[in-house]
């Protein structure tokens, strides 16, 4: 009998060995961390705890629906996803996913800056590890500046129409100013930075979407403005940020504004503008420069976290941080670590030349809407701020416009006057 009980446990032990734990991730194929890189992390990790982690990669734009899918069935098809952070309420209330065990949080809070991991935060929980600090940086042609009679980039919007006013009126270049406003979550993006720069956030302290204030209305007529004294192309309107970007490298814009990806596109560009092209902080209002606001940017940070049906969580969670850790990130520095340790690492200072300029302008950013019907929220945005830009209504009543359709999203009454 006791000879059976050691052959079964021996007979148990080699199935064990044989099929190990297996989890399952879903990861987005086109941008932030290679997924060459992950899935060379991912055979590292089995390798150290026998638990195989098997990738899916998928576009973006596939993304929320394939997270929809999963979270239905009995058993999740990825333990693992990659948040944007702007799905963080959404799936929190609809119960999807899981707040991040308390380790995990605590390392996150030592390590990471609150500017970062705040963007995940959502009734007093955290529900996702930080993986990928995006946001946007200000850059200058500074040949075209040269040109222009100026040797520095702009210090406020006011000196950057001006440059570009002069810039356009010398012939330089016939419209100084290309950026992303096709009528998707791009022209979201850049709504909320021009907010920022001034002195305003698309929702109040009380958690509430106000449009109806001094610096969004400032900030569409800043942006209408710029398409009616034509200092900005219009192409923009239907352009991303990938084509936005190739725009500027080839030398066909002053300023845009971008996600980090282009200094790293500028600085590996065998065109002139690989010499040219200067990443700077993106600048805020002039009346607003003395004050706290001495720049603003937008987030487009993604986070790591495990969907609520997942049979796995102990081992996806530990595959989340070692992934998500800081020594992945020292050795993939062609993105910005979100460790503060990896900023202050030498290596990184000789990897990235733009890293204390990326520090500072982190400290200015601020996140779209944390909602959990952001959706439909940003689509109404999108709708009202195109048409202000397009010129078809005026900016006033884009914002009244898109005030009323959110709050009948939000379920939000307001006392007529």
């Amino acid at each position: 009998m006791k000879h059976i009980i050691a052959t079964l446990l021996l007979v148990f032990s080699g199935a064990s060995l044989l099929f190990s734990e297996e989890i399952h991730m879903l990861y987005m194929a086109q941008a932030g961390y290679q997924p060459a890189d992950i899935v060379r992390c991912a055979d590292q990790f089995k390798k150290k705890t026998g638990i195989n982690v098997i990738l899916h990669f998928a576009q973006y734009e596939d993304q929320y629906n394939l997270i929809q899918e999963s979270s239905k069935a009995s058993s999740a098809k990825y333990d693992i996803i990659l948040l944007d952070l702007i799905w963080t309420a959404d799936f929190a209330e609809k119960n999807i996913i899981e707040p991040i065990p308390g380790y995990l949080k605590i390392q996150v809070k030592r390590g990471i800056i609150p500017q970062i991991y705040r963007a995940f935060y959502y009734r007093k929980k955290l529900w996702a590890v930080p993986f990928l600090a995006n946001f946007q940086l200000f850059y200058t042609n500074t040949d075209l500046l040269r040109k222009a009679g100026f040797n520095h980039p702009p210090a406020s919007l006011e000196e950057m129409v001006h440059m570009a006013a002069i810039a356009k009126k010398k012939g330089i270049i016939k419209y100084p100013i290309f950026d992303s406003f096709k009528k998707q979550e791009a022209l979201v993006c850049e709504y909320v930075w021009v907010v920022g720069s001034f002195g305003g956030n698309l929702m109040g302290t009380d958690g509430k979407i106000n449009l109806l204030t001094e610096p969004n209305r400032r900030a569409l007529n800043f942006l209408a403005g710029l398409f009616k004294n034509r200092l900005i192309n219009p192409y923009s309107l239907k352009s991303e940020e990938v084509f936005s970007a190739e725009v500027f490298t080839s030398g066909d814009a002053l300023f845009t504004t971008n996600w980090t990806f282009l200094s790293g596109i500028i600085m590996n560009s065998s065109l002139p503008i690989s010499e040219y092209g200067k990443a700077s902080l993106i600048p805020a209002a002039e009346n607003k420069i003395n004050s706290a606001v001495k720049t603003s940017t937008v987030s487009g940070f993604q986070g790591l976290t495990v969907m609520r049906n997942s049979r796995h969580k102990s081992s996806a969670w530990e595959f989340i941080r070692y992934l998500s850790s800081p020594e992945f990130q020292k050795n993939h520095l062609e993105e910005m670590s979100v460790w503060k340790e990896v900023w202050l690492d030498p290596k990184t200072r000789q990897k990235d030349p733009d890293i204390n300029l990326k520090k500072k302008q982190i400290l200015g950013v601020h996140n779209r809407p944390i909602h959990p019907q952001y959706r439909r929220i940003s689509k109404s945005l999108q709708n009202w701020i195109y048409r202000a830009l397009l010129g078809t209504v005026s900016p006033q009543n884009a914002l009244l416009n898109a005030q009323h359709e959110i709050d009948v999203i939000t379920g939000l009454k307001r006392h007529e006057k």
